[in-house]
């Protein structure tokens, strides 16, 4: 049981999680007496047994090269079969688009959008360079939209505002997926051809470093609109300045470009979760 468990990832699934949350919580300004917790909570449900489903086939895909580059997991060590890891994932898949029904059609729509890109990204597109990363930013994005339909039909206002999070998170992701094949380009030799392997490092670094401008230059617009006040362009502009920062260091750098950009998402999370306060 413990291996079907690790094949989860449930850290990875919590994280997912925590985007839809985080999107409802900035629906209700986070007034939790306002909060629709019956749909938050069956979202969550469905993004979890979604990201581990995900973790699941990726596991029972990569099940030879685990055995070289990561044995410690369960498929290689002999803790769940193989067949069975297909079989669960099937079942999670399965489970999360019969629970996102009790949602609303857009979450549906999203899910079997979703699971659609994730079967193309597993099967054929992980190693077919930018759009693989093009997949795995949407797929990580869409969870804040998936989020906002959620509890759409009790806060309709939130749309706007969600469409914002979701292309400041496609073009934040995008950039930090490339970075990271920046850094792993040796070990990706002869497995996959990512974005750097296809342009050439220098190039990848400049398609990475325009993703963050973008981000940059799009954050403002929820202050702009009117829907924030000061305090969200505070506390924005303290993560534009990682993203500039991190954009920066690519070249010298990349692991600490990704990281750096990840620190910087999460504080423009914090940003649009206490942006509504002031």
């Amino acid at each position: 049981m413990f291996g079907y468990v690790q094949l989860l990832r449930p850290k990875n699934c919590l994280m997912a999680v925590s985007s839809v949350i985080i999107t409802a919580l900035i629906a209700v300004e986070l007034n939790l007496d306002e909060m629709p917790f019956l749909p938050v909570l069956l979202a969550s449900l469905v993004v979890f047994l979604f990201t581990g489903a995900g973790n699941t086939l990726n596991d029972y895909l990569d099940r030879e090269i685990d055995r070289i580059s990561h044995s410690e997991r369960p498929i290689p060590r002999g803790r769940v079969r193989s067949k069975n890891a297909l079989v669960f994932s099937g079942v999670l898949f399965g489970v999360s688009v019969v629970a996102s029904l009790w949602l609303n059609l857009y979450c549906i729509l999203i899910v079997l959008v979703n699971l659609a890109i994730m079967l193309a990204y597993e099967f054929k597109a992980k190693g077919l360079g930018l759009s693989g990363n093009l997949m795995i930013s949407w797929l990580t994005a869409s969870l804040f939209l998936f989020g906002g339909m959620a509890v759409y039909n009790d806060y309709p206002d939130i749309l706007n505002l969600v469409l914002i999070i979701l292309v400041l998170s496609f073009f934040a992701t995008l950039g930090r997926e490339i970075s990271k094949d920046i850094q792993d380009i040796r070990g990706d030799i002869g497995r996959r051809k990512t974005l750097p392997m296809c342009i050439g490092r220098k190039k990848a670094g400049y398609v990475a470093i325009v993703c963050f401008i973008l981000a940059v230059v799009l954050s403002p617009l929820p202050y702009i609109f009117g829907m924030f006040g000061w305090l969200y362009l505070i506390i924005v502009l303290a993560a534009d300045a990682i993203f500039i920062y991190a954009g920066a260091s690519l070249k010298r750098s990349p692991k600490r470009a990704s990281n750096n950009a990840k620190l910087a998402m999460l504080v423009a999370l914090t940003a649009f979760l206490l942006g509504g306060l002031i």
